[in-house]
């Protein structure tokens, strides 16, 4: 997978560019205290599911600190428009022949979508520090993470900034901010910026115009891309 953030990034500015075209975030979180085993199983069918599911890529993010309950698990899904992912049917016959060979007791806690507000590349391993924030100027929140992420850009953090907005379910209306890096000490070395007086200055420009309802961290892989 190699071509991954070229290939991703490259179909998620095409989907921009169509008309009306919206790039979403399927999200599935699952609980198991097997998550070797739903790793392998996501990893071994992440290929059929995306070709079942017309999507764009599939793979899976673990928390490692923050999680909502211990042994949560995100699968998630890209797709280049809302009209894919409503013409699709999640439970498709390919779909189901996949989940069928699943062989690890988990629980299905959420079944979300995220529209994708502003896309990254994405590597096939990273590791994200994540925000979901509330606000009821999302206009001026999001020119504000304009600025912080041109300050962070100019002073050497070179890491990625995805941002994506609830649909359905508790998450509706929420933003969720990714910050991530294949490169864990690229990722260190951005959280310890926090205490840096530039950062406070910036992060400033955003009292007001949100409430941090959750953070976490996580690890996340791609598992399949969908042929071009």
């Amino acid at each position: 997978m190699k071509s991954i953030t070229k290939l991703l990034s490259s179909t998620i500015i095409f989907a921009c560019a169509s008309v009306q075209a919206e790039p979403v975030m399927n999200l599935i979180t699952i609980n198991t205290n097997d998550p070797a085993g739903y790793s392998a199983w996501a990893k071994g069918s992440a290929k059929a599911l995306v070709k079942a599911n017309n999507a764009m890529a599939m793979g899976l993010c673990s928390p490692t600190s923050g999680a909502q309950e211990m042994g949560d698990h995100y699968l998630w899904t890209f797709f280049d428009s809302q009209a894919m992912v409503w013409a699709n049917d999640p439970m498709n016959p390919g779909v189901a022949a996949e989940v069928a060979k699943m062989d690890v007791d988990r629980e299905v806690r959420m079944w979300d979508n995220w529209r994708i507000v502003r896309a990254a590349e994405v590597s096939e391993k990273g590791y994200y520090y994540n925000l979901h924030v509330k606000t009821d100027n999302p206009g001026g929140y999001m020119a504000a993470l304009d600025n912080l992420y041109s300050e962070m850009q100019e002073r050497g953090h070179n890491v990625s900034m995805q941002v994506f907005m609830g649909d359905t379910g508790e998450t509706a209306g929420l933003l969720m901010v990714s910050l991530g890096s294949s490169d864990r000490a690229a990722m260190g070395r951005m959280m310890d910026a926090r205490a840096e007086g530039w950062f406070q200055k910036a992060v400033s420009n955003l009292d007001g115009k949100r409430e941090i309802v959750h953070g976490f961290s996580l690890v996340c892989e791609t598992y399949a891309v969908a042929d071009m």
